[in-house]
This record gives C-alpha cells, structure tokens and sequence, in this order.
C-alpha cells in the first residue's frame, strides 16, 4: 500500500497537508525476462511536487475522454460537461453538455449525456455524447449547432464502442439503433460506402483498437482492427476468449449481389499469438494496444499488445505490420479445403469489386490458419509479470547514445504507473508513479509526443506528468546513472533533462563503469570527509536504531562500524535498520550505510555516535560551591523580608 500524500508523505517531507505531492517507486535494473514471471520490488521515494500539474473537476466522474487539442491544451469530456484545461497558463474552461429529455432510456443513469468521443474531422472539433439514448455531436465552431450521432457515440456509456477517424471517412463499431442491431459491427458511418461487416464473421466481439495503415499503393490501404471474441473451440482446455487482428481493404467497394453490396468483402482474421516459451503459458486476453509508427517503412509500424491471463498477470507482445499482412497474403482459410481462387480472399483491387466466388469463400471462413506471432527473433513477449495491467502507452526518446528507445507508460489496476524502457537486452522497469493525490483508479491516458508530456485522469482529477522526472535522481552522478533513464544525465552536478541539450554522463546498457563518474578516489574523500558526518548524543546501555532508506531493488546496503563490516541488508528489507540493543563502550563511534550497486559505491548514511560526558570531580566542586552561596543569599534575603514585615 502507498501512503497517501496528505497524510504519511506530508508528515514525512515536513510538508503542508494540502501539498499535492508525487509518491515514486524507484525499481532501477528491474529486467523482466521471459525466463520466468518477475516481481516489482519497489523502494517508496518521497519528493516534492516538481514538473507534474493537475486539475480537479468539478464532481466525481465514472467515464472521461481524453483529446490533447494542442500542446498543454486538454480537452475532457465528462457526464455533462466538458473542460478544458490549459496547464501551461493554468486556467481551464467548462462548457456544458446537459442530457434532453428522453423516454427511450429505462435505466436512471442512463437518462444522462457522457461525452464519449471528442476528435477533429474535416478541420472542426467534434464532440460527441450519449444524451440520454439520443446520441448526438455538437460543432466546435458552433456549440449551437448539433447534429444526430449514429454511429459516433453510444447509447450508453457501458456499451463497447470504438471510433477510427481517417477524414473524410469515419469508422465506428457502435449500433446505429438502440432496439435492433444487437450484433456487433464493424462500418464506415462517414464515408461514400457505409460498409458493414458480416454477422457471422465475428463472435460477440470486444473491440480494443483500430487504425490505418497506409502503404506502398493506395489502393493497398488497409484498416487493421483488434479485438476479443468467444472462442469457437468449447474443450475445457481452451481458454473462453481469443484475441484477433482484423484487416479491411481501404477501398473495398462492397459485393455485387443485392445482398452483399453493403458488405466488407476483404474482411480476415487472424489470431494473436502471446505465449511465454518457458513456461508455455498463454496470455490470451488482450487489453489495449498503442501503435508505434516506422519512419522507415509501413511493415516496421509496430503493435504493442497488452495481454492478460486468467490469473490477471500480465504481458505485452510486439507485432509488426509486415508479419501481420504476411499472415493474412500467405495463409490457408482454416477450414477451407478446396482450390483458392484466383482473387484471393482479403485481396485489395484497384479499381473491381471483389468477386462473388471470393466473397462467398471468406464469408464463409474468414480466419485464417497462420497466427501472429511476436516480432523476431525470440518470437516471445517483450516481458510478463505478476502486476495487472490495463492501458498501455509508447514513448520514443533519443538518449545521449544516438540510440532510440521505446518507453512504455504501463496503467496498472491499482492507479500507478511502471514506466518501463525497452533495451536490446530486455525491459528495465525504472519508476511506479502514483500520478494522483490519493491513490485512485486511472480512467483514462493519453500521450504528448511531442513535448514529452503524460496525462492522465481519475474520477475527480487530471495530471500532466513529465517524462523526464530526472529530480528523481538527483542524489548523486551514481543514482542517476544506474537510474539508465533515456530521458535524463549527469550534468553541472545535476540529473538533468536531455532537453537541456548539456554535455552530460548518461548510460542506458546494461553494463555501466563505475569509472564513468569520476575517479574513485575523489568521490571517496567526500564520503569519508569528517565534516560530512550527523553528531548523534546516546545515553550508556540504551537502545539505538540506525535507519539507511534503501532506493534501488537491485543495490545491496551495507552497515559498517569504524570501517569494519557490520550488516547486510537486501533490497527486500525496506529500509535497512541496524539495532544495537545495548550501546556499550566499544559500539561509539563511526557509522556508515553503503549502497553498493553495478560496481558502484555510494555512502547513504553517516553517523557518529558519542556518548554523553559524565560531569567531572572539578565540576562537581563548583556546583556544589555555588548551589551553597544560592541558599545563603536566599536565607539573608529572607530575613530581611521579615525584619521589614514587623517594623
């Protein structure tokens, strides 16, 4: 459990109890392999609030939207209401969304207006909510001016909706009617066709993400959708759900037949492969999936996948578009076995419509047999672990290295954040922020590319987070190299942002020397410096605790007394105490607590405990002498009183 701000962090910091503060779980050279399920082991740093903003709303919400509408600009869509929140000039704005009247809804809360889409399409804002069973979008240009919603915003807020803007086209699962329509779809709802997906081809789908890939030919273009659905093999052995992608050509034009006109025609699918090698453990649940784009070319756009499993540990899995298009080419219809045609199903044409024979054979069987395995060459998950996770986000930052690195902004159920750095050698989980004043459930997220900026939402508050929170790391050049923090380096005696463009010591591999921050003798005579050491009185024969806060999971903390070994505490007891029971002649002295991490050494703790002087037969005289002339001036004093009582 965290301790809340207002309450142990506060008492702890000397802060005000309403001082918003940042709780930060420093779990530096964390690797998540794939050998075996890891455990964070976090130690709790307590700063001060540098870098994160925040803005509460005006009541407790069950649902918000995110859109970022320009830098540090947010807008939030809530039950009603929709704010926006300038963090850098620290104002924000209220507009509000009140629910008409509707006789369609039979449920209390759902006779509201919650804001479940807010996006630009064709260069106006558009913001779209529930409005009682009566969908409808309102005009940023106008506020006034509204229209029906079919198909932007659902009906209720618990309903599973996913829209896809690609201007002029809009693509939506959301049903355009509240009394039929029961089965899920996949449609264009702005756009020349108004395809839907067949009722066949999928089985009681839960949609994730949807996006556009484009390629080498326009009319190669394709839409790719994730996705869980029932699993059609019912043994006891077989997991209840199967995660999918989907892809969509573009530019289908729908079928040829009366019936299948307003139908996908190019619709596949293919199941997601998320499997752990060493333990042949299935992580079968997708729950999110960022995109990560390729500046070299559309196949190494990325699919990070975040998967759970029946006990709620968690992974992510790294597809790419080239393996996932080669699936769907390449692949036998499972369950098909005769003669494919010469149009295969899934083909995207230029100009025809797709062929009723080809059409008929993927609505008939519309999964493919390959799977989607994870990107080369382990073919495995980028790692797995205990912690339950539910959003996932991706980051690209460039190190001082001149090497690009992914950092992953994991939710987990609890309201933190893992934030997580993807190297060659595996997954280094670095920070667990607690984003919020009080420890509370993250509704939503979304990511600044750009200024390198996190935001997210709870019921009754939004935060901007920096990516760069280098005051972290800000003890020493050892605590912010072995942080191997892509965002931030040693610099001017500071861990600084690599924004500030400063030639500065930073170090993201897996092996660091301890040479990299200087000669060891140098930072050795500042920590044995005499000055350095906190003077601590102790009574004889009493009891004393020596207490060295433990920062990193992975360093091992060492008590020595006057130089000689004395206590090893792990990373695992938290903090490291050393108890001297009965504090004796031989136990005064030096007492230091030393960090030792990756080669390096760092001195956390230096006290000195001195034993209180015992008055001397000198002193004892002198007291004695004066406590005897107090009593004789008091005794004269007194008989002078009375000698002036009774004149």
């Amino acid at each position: 459990m965290l301790p809340s701000c207002a309450g142990e962090i506060a008492g702890e910091m000397g802060l005000n109890s309403h001082t918003a503060c940042l709780s930060v779980l420093w779990t530096s050279h964390l690797f998540l392999l794939t050998a075996g399920y890891s455990t964070v082991n976090p130690r709790i740093i307590l700063t001060a609030p540098q870098g994160e903003k925040r803005f509460h709303l005006d009541k407790n919400e069950s649902l918000t939207t995110l859109y970022l509408q320009k830098p540090s600009l947010l807008l939030v869509g809530a039950e009603g209401t929709l704010y926006s929140f300038d963090f850098e000039r620290a104002s924000r704005n209220t507009k509000l969304f009140p629910a008409k009247n509707s006789d369609a809804c039979q449920k209390p809360e759902e006779k509201k207006n919650y804001l479940t889409f807010i996006g630009k399409f064709e260069d106006k804002l558009l913001v779209c909510g529930t409005n009682a069973c009566s969908p409808t979008c309102w005009n940023g240009l106008d506020w006034n001016e509204s229209s029906p919603a079919r198909g932007l915003a659902p009906f209720a807020p618990n309903q599973n909706s996913l829209v896809l803007v690609d201007s002029p086209d809009i693509y939506s699962t959301i049903n355009l009617h509240l009394h039929n329509g029961k089965i899920p779809r996949f449609r264009q709802v702005r756009g020349p066709k108004g395809l839907y997906t067949s009722d066949t081809v999928m089985q009681n789908p839960q949609f994730v993400k949807a996006t556009v890939i484009k390629q080498d030919e326009s009319y190669n273009e394709k839409i790719y959708y994730f996705f869980r659905e029932d699993n059609p093999d019912k043994s006891l052995e077989a997991p209840a759900n199967v995660s999918r992608v989907a892809q969509l050509c573009k530019g289908d034009k729908g079928g040829q037949g009366s019936l299948s006109a307003s139908k996908w025609t190019t619709f596949l699918k293919a199941m997601l492969v998320c499997i752990d090698p060493a333990t042949k453990g299935n992580f079968d649940w997708l729950q999110d999936v960022f995109i990560v784009p390729s500046e070299k070319s559309w196949k190494e756009t990325r699919a990070y996948g975040l998967f759970s499993n029946s006990w709620g540990f968690s992974a992510v899995c790294i597809y790419s578009f080239g393996d996932i298009d080669a699936v769907f080419r390449t692949s036998k219809l499972k369950g098909y076995t005769a003669n494919m045609p010469h149009i295969r199903p899934g083909q995207c044409l230029p100009q025809n419509h797709t062929p009723a024979e080809t059409f008929k054979i993927a609505d008939s069987y519309p999964e493919v047999e390959g799977r989607v395995r994870p990107v080369a060459p382990h073919h495995s998950p980028l790692f797995h672990n205990k912690n339950r996770y539910q959003k996932i986000g991706v980051h690209r930052i460039e190190a001082r290295d001149g090497n690009t690195y992914n950092v992953l902004y994991l939710v987990t159920d609890k309201g933190h954040i893992h934030k997580m750095v993807e190297t060659p050698h595996g997954v280094l989980n670095i920070l667990e922020i607690q984003p919020f004043e009080k420890p509370a459930p993250i509704l939503a997220m979304t990511l600044d590319h750009e200024e390198a900026k996190l935001y997210v939402s709870s019921a009754s508050e939004v935060v901007q987070l920096p990516m760069d929170m280098c005051e972290v790391y800000r003890n020493s050049c050892e605590s912010c190299v072995l942080a191997k923090d892509p965002y931030c380096g040693w610099a001017d005696g500071d861990c600084v942002s690599v924004k500030a463009n400063l030639t500065m010591i930073q170090n993201v591999t897996l092996d660091v020397s301890p040479e990299i921050c200087g000669p060891v003798g140098s930072r050795q005579t500042e920590v044995n410096s005499p000055d350095s050491f906190r003077n601590v009185t102790v009574e004889p024969f009493s009891r004393y605790y020596l207490d060295c806060p433990t920062k990193s999971h992975a360093a091992t903390y060492e008590w020595r007394h006057n130089g000689s070994h004395k206590q090893v505490c792990s990373s695992a007891h938290r903090p490291c105490l050393l108890l001297l029971e009965n504090v004796t002649h031989e136990l005064y002295g030096h007492y230091t607590c030393v960090s030792m991490e990756s080669g390096f050494t760092h001195t956390i703790v230096r006290e000195w405990l001195l034993k209180r002087p015992e008055p001397s037969h000198t002193l004892m005289q002198k007291s004695q002498a004066e406590a005897t002339s107090l009593s004789f001036w008091l005794g004269f004093l007194q008989m002078v009183a009375l000698v002036l009582l009774f004149q």
